[in-house]
């Protein structure tokens, strides 16, 4: 059908805001579970096909 296929990387800063009632304190290790077990699947739009990779973490301090 086609021959040639477009493509194009970007990169998106995404903004997690985790919350439990039940704990005092979320430690690093359980945030990085969370980041590690959680679906961050885009749906495909219409022709696009989008596959997503978490390709790390920002350092909380710095925001």
């Amino acid at each position: 059908m086609y021959d040639i296929m477009a493509t194009r990387t970007i990169y998106l800063t995404v903004r997690l805001d985790i919350d439990n009632p039940k704990a005092d304190e979320i430690t690093d290790e359980e945030v990085d579970e969370i980041i590690s077990e959680v679906d961050y699947e885009f749906k495909n739009y219409g022709d696009y096909e989008i596959d997503t990779e978490i390709c790390g973490k920002n350092d909380e301090g710095g925001l």
